[in-house]
């Protein structure tokens, strides 16, 4: 008999450990995402919201660009400059060809 309660709760634990965690990470969410009554109270929708880098540009149909448009190496992705120069600044590039 003590064998199987035992097994029952071994079983049970998990689950109510899981809840308890779960309880106490949205507590602290919580307690984060409340403006503090002493601080400027920021918009939400403002603290979330990054602005893109100053080295993208918006085109349509595209959307945003990394990087000089006029560059014929250009990838007109939101990830990736171009194949030649990924990561570095376009106007230092060796490649840059401005159409």
């Amino acid at each position: 008999m003590l064998d199987i309660i035992i097994i029952l709760l071994l079983g049970v634990a998990p689950p109510i450990l899981s809840l308890w965690i779960l309880h106490r990470a949205q507590a602290k969410y919580r307690e984060i995402m409340q403006p503090n009554s002493a601080a400027v109270a920021i918009p939400i929708a403002l603290r979330l919201k990054a602005l893109p880098p100053a080295d993208m540009t918006y085109i349509d149909g595209f959307g945003y660009v990394i990087g000089k448009v006029s560059c014929k190496y250009n990838a007109r992705s939101p990830y990736m400059r171009c194949a030649v120069n990924p990561s570095g600044p376009c106007q230092d590039c060796r490649h840059y060809d401005s159409r």
